[in-house]
């Protein structure tokens, strides 16, 4: 179940106007790129400079951002024992098939990259960690659909309709689910150009815990643009992809936090 604070959420896009903003902007630039009511725009802005995220040039009256802010973004890390325990074997997998791949989780509403190991290739599909990718994109939005119990997956088909990326993207309701229990039964995703023109892809789950304790809790794709001219090289990648989850699921079912 997604939960939401409105507050908060409009709080943050403040916030993240202001620091990436290429000049400071005012109160009321702030409320129109926001589609923000001016005085709830006031109320936010007080707050966060009370609180040192923002601060207000004495001379123009524009936003910039505060020293709470600058202090820590000087400072914050992102610690995800995951990436640290699955990139060794990304990176061999990346290396061995020479392949772009990706870490990522389900928050619900989207899929959240959090790690990659790329390929040598000139020509290569990046995105930084922290890149949000729509529910339905692929391969992966296959995979981390598939591990949901039924009446969460009918939920989110009723509420977002299936869009048609590609030609070849599956936009029945009945069609989708009957490629997820596909999926669950192979323990592996595949992806024919249906997100992105060109673009196949093979995801694989990442579980945590022992026998009947066992979750899902992330998955990893990897992404070919030329595997339409080879189809060995995709049947390659599923294998490999499976071994290569099963290993990272019992890195992280052994991995215990150091005190």
């Amino acid at each position: 179940m997604a939960y939401s604070a409105p507050i908060v959420s409009k709080a943050m896009r403040v916030l993240k106007m202001i620091a990436t903003a290429p000049k400071n902007p005012g109160i009321s630039e702030i409320a129109s790129a926001l589609s923000l009511a001016k005085s709830t725009t006031h109320g936010i802005l007080a707050a966060l400079e009370e609180s040192g995220w923002v601060l207000r040039d004495p001379l123009t009256r524009k936003y910039t951002c505060g020293h709470t802010a600058k202090h820590i973004g000087g400072i914050a890390t992102v610690r995800v024992p995951l990436v640290d325990q699955a990139r060794p074997h990304l990176e061999k997998l990346a290396a061995e098939l020479d392949e772009d791949i990706f870490l990522g989780i389900f928050t619900g509403r989207h899929i959240l990259i959090l790690d990659q190991a790329e390929s040598s290739k000139e020509l290569k599909v990046t995105a930084r960690p922290g890149t949000k990718m729509p529910l339905y994109s692929g391969a992966v939005g296959k995979l981390f659909l598939a591990y949901q119990d039924r009446e969460t997956v009918d939920r989110i088909l009723r509420a977002n309709p299936l869009p048609k990326y590609t030609a070849r993207s599956v936009t029945d309701p009945n069609e989708y689910k009957s490629d997820l229990d596909q999926v669950r039964e192979s323990g592996i995703a595949l992806d024919r150009e249906e997100y992105i023109p060109n673009m196949l892809a093979v995801a694989a789950p990442i579980f945590y815990g022992k026998k009947n304790r066992k979750r899902m809790v992330a998955g990893f794709w990897i992404v070919g643009l030329d595997w339409h001219l080879n189809l060995e090289k995709m049947n390659n990648a599923a294998r490999l992809a499976m071994k290569t989850g099963e290993l990272i699921s019992q890195s992280i079912s052994n991995y215990s936090e150091p005190h």
